[in-house]
């Protein structure tokens, strides 16, 4: 699992999204179908039904392990958006972090598939001085996008609402 953001002085957690899971659907697949296959033929085979344990274990462990392994990859990951940067953090056995500071950023995209969209997944793309930043694949990546772009307004006009402002004072409107 991802270990956890320091944050700087003043600064503040806006959100911390898992990027989707990659890669996860085609292994479990062949794990049920493959064990279904080995239950199926033990019931007609003399030989394998005395031998069906070994065989449900030996045909599963590869896909149990390519699963395994993906998803411990996945859930290693992880996005923060604060007041005041963008932190990406991951990796199983050597972890790597990476950050981009909200002053830094000059634009966003939100960029979808039509797969994507039936699922409500894609990457947001964050454009800086020094190259573009690829978050993702998250869910509701338009709702990232918004989160990133309004943490990067709020810091560069101080006038604008903060966010504690927006979610801790029920007298203020919404816009």
């Amino acid at each position: 699992m991802s270990r956890r953001l320091v944050l700087e002085v003043g600064e503040k957690p806006v959100i911390s999204v898992t990027p989707v899971p990659r890669g996860l659907a085609a292994p479990a697949l062949s794990l049920i179908v493959l064990e279904a296959i080995v239950v199926a033929l033990a019931g007609r085979w003399g030989l394998l039904h005395r031998h069906e344990a070994v065989a449900v274990v030996t045909v599963g462990v590869i896909p149990a392990l390519v699963v395994a392994t993906r998803s411990w990859r996945w859930r290693s990951h992880k996005i923060f958006v604060t007041t005041q940067r963008i932190v990406v953090q991951g990796g199983v056995l050597a972890r790597h972090s990476s950050q981009v500071n909200l002053s830094d950023v000059f634009a966003t995209h939100a960029d979808q598939t039509f797969g994507e969209r039936l699922r409500r997944r894609g990457v947001v793309i964050v454009e800086t001085s020094g190259g573009s930043v690829t978050l993702g694949p998250v869910r509701h990546p338009a709702a990232l996008r918004r989160l990133v772009d309004r943490a990067r307004r709020d810091g560069a006009d101080p006038v604008r609402r903060s966010w504690d402002e927006w979610f801790h004072n029920p007298d203020i409107e919404l816009d």
